[in-house]
């Protein structure tokens, strides 16, 4: 059930009018008849409806809109000069560059949009209250990826900040410990213990550079624990990402946000992918990489990582089903969005070890032609249009 503030817009001489409970009642049971919306008065933790109910509730509005968020919902009865009231709110906001929009008509429409209005300011808040760490830099063949920092601030309103990568090194050697049970779970799924073990100390560690961090999130140059460890942060990934702290690979910060983004709008860590191949005569594509969130999953196997032979890889079981597949670019000015199904889960020795074949339904012509970098975010379902939407209503 989800919880909405309804801020009663009246003018001063029809405030007392007896009607307006009744039309109230029965406009709002139209909407909601199935009492999906929980409606509690002018409560400002709530996103905030402006139920406009007459004309001449303009001044009512000026001493409420400043407590909410834009953009600003107007739901309109079409009673008692409703209608016109709001236009001329509308027109208030857009004369001081604040987003707001009408809601009139069909009741399936109107619930549609509050609950979705709802969703928005919901996820808009989680995104923006993540911080986001990137632990050393963008991998080196990561040439399209750089971002600034201050113009995302501006641009999504998210926080990124740099952590030093012998912090992080310096953070693995004081895990001294790696708990019993963390090595039980996976004990039946590996016989290197000794990879296992150091394997889990990186997941510590970086479990502890988000804490002292404040971090919901991180983009690690991993490749470079190949060299340094001998070892790989795929299956630390896999555990954080399931637990709901966003792990990206590579540095890939553009891919760190999108990721954000998935998480804020639909409540876990996506898959983040690279392509592996192309099938432009069938519209089909193969994704791959290393590590995928166990929540996302439904059986796994612990392989080496593909490049190097080292470590782990995760090899997880993606369900066949229709997914979405979107990346926001490096300067945050647009993003990237197409919709598919899940055929299969290849196993080819070649690629990283989790794989997926998806049929899109979108031409692959788009990442072709004006990629975002090389990695893309899944997950599942039917949602371009609503995470298109989702990045307008961030940049609001």
């Amino acid at each position: 059930m989800e919880k909405v503030s309804l801020i009663h817009l009246r003018s001063v001489l029809n405030d007392a009018l007896p009607a307006l409970k009744e039309e109230e009642k029965a406009f709002l049971g139209a909407i909601d008849p199935k009492g999906e919306f929980l409606f509690e008065d002018d409560d400002k933790s709530l996103p905030g409806v402006f139920f406009v109910q007459t004309g001449g509730a303009e001044t009512q509005f000026l001493l409420h809109y400043q407590d909410y968020e834009s953009p600003y919902l107007l739901l309109v009865t079409g009673r008692r000069n409703s209608l016109a009231a709001s236009l001329e709110i509308l027109s208030f906001l857009h004369q001081r560059g604040l987003e707001g929009k009408i809601i009139f008509g069909d009741p399936t429409y109107m619930h549609d949009e509050i609950a979705k209005y709802a969703r928005f300011i919901k996820a808009r808040r989680i995104f923006r209250s993540t911080r986001l760490g990137v632990i050393g830099h963008p991998s080196d063949w990561l040439i399209a990826s750089e971002v600034d920092y201050a113009a995302m601030k501006e641009r999504l309103g998210i926080d990124i900040e740099n952590v030093d990568y012998q912090e992080f090194l310096d953070e693995i050697e004081n895990i001294k410990e790696v708990p019993d049970e963390l090595m039980e779970r996976f004990a039946k799924k590996t016989f290197r213990k000794t990879d296992l073990y150091e394997s889990l100390r990186i997941y510590l560690a970086l479990k502890e550079i988000c804490k002292k961090h404040n971090l919901g999130g991180f983009t690690l140059r991993c490749f470079d624990l190949l060299n340094l460890k001998h070892e790989t942060s795929c299956l630390a990934f896999a555990l954080l990402n399931e637990e709901g702290i966003i792990a990206g690979c590579e540095g890939d910060v553009p891919a760190l946000i999108s990721m954000s983004l998935g998480k804020a709008l639909f409540g876990e860590v996506g898959f983040m992918a690279n392509p592996s191949e192309f099938d432009m005569e069938t519209n089909s594509a193969i994704y791959a990489h290393c590590t995928c969130p166990f929540s996302f999953i439904t059986s796994y196997t612990l392989a080496n990582h593909f490049e190097s032979g080292l470590g782990f890889g995760i090899r997880g079981k993606i369900k066949e089903e229709d997914c979405v597949t979107f990346k926001i670019n490096a300067d945050a000015s647009e993003v990237m969005a197409l919709e598919g199904h899940i055929e299969e889960n290849p196993v080819i020795a070649t690629l990283c070890r989790t794989q997926i074949r998806v049929k899109f339904a979108d031409s692959l012509n788009e990442i072709l032609t004006k990629p975002h970098g090389n990695h893309m975010i899944f997950h599942y379902g039917h949602h371009k249009a609503l995470i298109k939407e989702f990045f307008t209503f961030l940049k609001q």
